[in-house]
């Protein structure tokens, strides 16, 4: 088998079935399985998908362990050479597996492969991002970027800076698609995904072992795929979730700055998360 598909579902079965169907139609020339881990969901009984798609392999989670533990869960019955973790409300819009994992054969320095993600109304997302160092904070603080030519302010700031219509050597990016060789996982500290986070920022904390193994993560425009986003999440719960992801965010950047730099990161990085929620009611 050369490509294992995960996809993690939690009360999504209308959209998991959508992302299902668009890798079967889309995802041509490669070998391949998909593996659905449903997580403890409660919307409708999970073997539902046994009987709308009997060729998938599916594990029924008795827990709901999160994106982290659901994925090491999938990963353990997984036969492929290579891995691609896949959102549930997802749908492939080209044979963008293929064109990740054919760039990963290419580039044997590479340990990550993503694509160009865009809403349902076809908008760009901004999946592919720089580690938010007290550098890249303080230019975003005081504009400075803006004396950079366009091509130096897009890749060195990414995020809402850059267009995502070119190829990028970035640092990190959502975990909506990551396609990856199975083996490096072997390498990570505790030889599975890293489960530190139960919710948001683990997508950073795996790009970032991945960095330090010494392979690069790249973002390939020409792959793309529909996301709808956060299409699990109930707006009721949007806000404290915000919440969990600046706090996590902050926690992750402990590993890189582990002594006195990590106060004045998060003294910066708190400073305009409250301003950006101040603005927000004012202007609300």
């Amino acid at each position: 088998m050369k490509l294992s598909v995960i996809i993690i579902n939690y009360n999504t079965f209308n959209l998991s079935c959508n992302c299902i169907n668009s890798v079967y139609e889309k995802l041509k020339e490669v070998e391949f399985e998909i593996i659905l881990v449903d997580n403890s969901s409660n919307e409708c009984d999970p073997n539902l998908f046994k009987i709308k798609f009997p060729q998938i392999n599916l594990v029924n989670s008795t827990t709901n362990t999160g994106f982290a533990g659901g994925n090491n869960l999938g990963l353990q019955y997984a036969t492929g050479e290579y891995i691609l973790l896949l959102n549930s409300d997802t749908e492939l819009i080209n044979n963008a597996p293929k064109i990740c994992l054919d760039h990963l054969l290419e580039n044997k320095n590479t340990g990550l492969v993503t694509c160009q993600l865009s809403y349902p109304n076809g908008s760009i997302q901004h999946n592919c991002r720089r580690f938010r160092t007290i550098g890249w904070e303080l230019l975003e603080i005081f504009p400075l970027y803006k004396l950079m030519s366009k091509f130096k302010r897009e890749q060195r700031m990414l995020h809402t800076y850059f267009d995502h219509q070119s190829f990028s050597n970035c640092d990190w990016v959502w975990g909506t698609f990551m396609l990856f060789p199975k083996s490096i996982i072997s390498q990570f500290p505790e030889k599975k995904l890293s489960t530190d986070f139960f919710m948001y920022c683990e997508d950073v904390l795996w790009c970032w072992e991945i960095k330090r193994l010494g392979y690069q993560i790249h973002f390939l425009p020409s792959a793309k795929v529909m996301h709808i986003h956060k299409a699990s999440t109930s707006q009721s719960k949007l806000n404290g979730l915000r919440l969990t992801s600046i706090k996590n965010h902050a926690n992750f950047m402990r590993k890189i700055y582990p002594d006195w730099r990590w106060y004045i990161f998060a003294g910066i990085f708190y400073s305009k998360q409250y301003i950006a929620v101040l603005v927000g009611k004012i202007l609300k």
